[in-house]
């Protein structure tokens, strides 16, 4: 029987396998495989988490903002060590060697605004402010952070702010900024997302994003990057020259405020409040004085509604106080609030800003003109305090438990250190008869924590 031509090679040609079919039969067998082989959930390891390793610090930047009333005043208090300091205008490349040795300070003749960075044994305690005189002025040179809050800003005929965002570093960084009024947060505003080229200091007035707002909080994150963030202020009577004050960052929204070192006399005092979450704030006020905290005679609670500013006038229920003694205004809340104060001092502008109680060491370089002294307001323990002024004078002060406490600086120093052993919070207070200063003392970073980062192996 003849069979059909190629039939026998068809039946003999080699069965070949397709590459989808092996694919849809071996990979659920795989599958099952793998959960059969695969540990029970009560064996499984857990890698085992380490907490971020501690490294000296050994890089530091400030933003010492542009103003014509003065020089830059640097300092270190590093008791030992080689580094450099450099500085340079925004937007070049050019660094200028700056001779600041440790524990010792520099002057800068320049109103330029000016970026600073520290190097090995000089970064940690780095601290720096623009001085003015004859008239008492104190502007301190702002670090990198993530999150600011600006409280007591403007943006009306007789109350002008201005933000400056500065970059030190080669690369862009990323802002988010925030407002809030007394008819509540500014929403359609086009302050999301600003972008700073490295090396570059960028302005932002107020009056841009909020015309005819009187009384703003302003709050700054930083998003990629890091950014120094200072804030400008100008107050006074519609008419007439305006007076400008550098507005200190103040303390994140709580429920317990401190703010230190009320000046003995003042014109006028305004206390601002913004409540950013969603539920009223009641908020108390009392004085720490020099032998406890009370409340004050004619300040009522205050109300914050949520997501608004509230302004609240002390200059009289404040006034007969200060005069006899130094006093510190402690702010406490049922919701989380950011406050400032504003005052005004022989026609001269004082920005108060809130202040975290801290233990450990803080810092500020201290004003040439007029008196000074370093202002202490104490929690709710007491303790001891060690006081160190250059590298001269030396002393160790106790504080009561909810007080007061103010210390005369000695004549010609430049500097100050803190190493307090229970939370306090304090300010270097300039006083002269034109006029008052405010510099907050500022935490020391001495140390950077590195997180642990490494592949999660499982057991052998």
């Amino acid at each position: 029987m003849s069979q059909l031509p190629g039939r026998r090679a068809a039946l003999t040609q080699a069965r070949k396998v397709r590459p989808a079919t092996a694919i849809g039969v071996g990979a659920p067998l795989l599958t099952l495989v793998a959960l059969l082989v695969q540990a029970p959930a009560d064996t499984q390891h857990d890698t085992a988490r380490r907490a971020p390793q501690a490294q000296a610090l050994t890089s530091a930047d400030l933003f010492c903002p542009a103003s014509g009333k003065g020089p830059v005043r640097l300092a270190s208090v590093a008791e030992q060590g080689a580094g450099a300091v450099t500085r340079r205008l925004p937007g070049t490349s050019r660094r200028t060697p700056v001779p600041l040795r440790a524990g010792g300070t520099a002057t800068v003749d320049d109103s330029s605004a000016m970026l600073v960075r520290a190097s090995d044994a000089l970064a940690p305690g780095l601290m720096g402010a623009r001085l003015g005189a004859p008239q008492p002025s104190a502007r301190e040179c702002a670090a990198p952070g993530g999150v600011r809050w600006f409280v007591g800003a403007g943006a009306g005929a007789a109350h002008l702010s201005t933000l400056t965002l500065a970059n030190p570093d080669g690369g862009p960084a990323v802002a988010d900024v925030r407002v809030w009024s007394t008819d509540g947060e500014l929403q359609e505003i086009e302050s999301r997302g600003l972008t700073i080229g490295g090396g570059q200091v960028s302005t932002l007035a107020l009056e841009s994003l909020a015309p005819n707002a009187h009384e703003l909080a302003v709050r700054v994150v930083v998003t990629r990057g890091r950014l120094a963030s200072s804030m400008s202020d100008q107050f006074g009577k519609v008419g007439e020259a305006l007076h400008t004050d550098g507005l200190a960052a103040g303390s994140v929204p709580a429920r317990h405020q401190v703010l230190p070192g009320l000046t003995r006399t003042a014109n006028s005092r305004v206390l601002t409040l913004v409540n950013p979450g969603a539920s009223e704030a009641r908020v108390t006020v009392r004085v720490a004085g020099a032998h406890s905290t009370f409340a004050p005679a004619g300040v009522a609670e205050i109300h914050v509604p949520a997501g608004r500013v509230v302004v609240t006038d002390l200059g009289a229920a404040l006034r007969k106080l200060t005069a006899g003694e130094d006093l510190s205004l402690v702010v406490d809340a049922t919701e989380p609030v950011a406050a400032g104060l504003r005052a005004t001092v022989a026609g001269d502008l004082l920005q108060h800003p809130a202040l975290q109680l801290r233990t450990g060491r803080t810092g500020s370089v201290v004003p040439r003109t007029g008196t000074s002294s370093l202002v202490l307001a104490a929690g709710d323990h007491a303790g001891t305090v060690r006081v160190r002024w250059d590298d001269r004078h030396e002393s160790v002060v106790r504080i009561a438990a909810g007080t007061t406490r103010a210390i005369a600086a000695p004549k010609g120093a430049r500097w100050v250190l803190v190493d307090a052993t229970v939370p306090v919070a304090g300010v270097i207070r300039t006083q002269a008869k034109k006029g008052a200063a405010l510099l907050p003392l500022r935490p020391l970073v001495t140390h950077l924590l590195v997180p642990s980062v490494r592949p999660a192996w499982p057991p052998s």
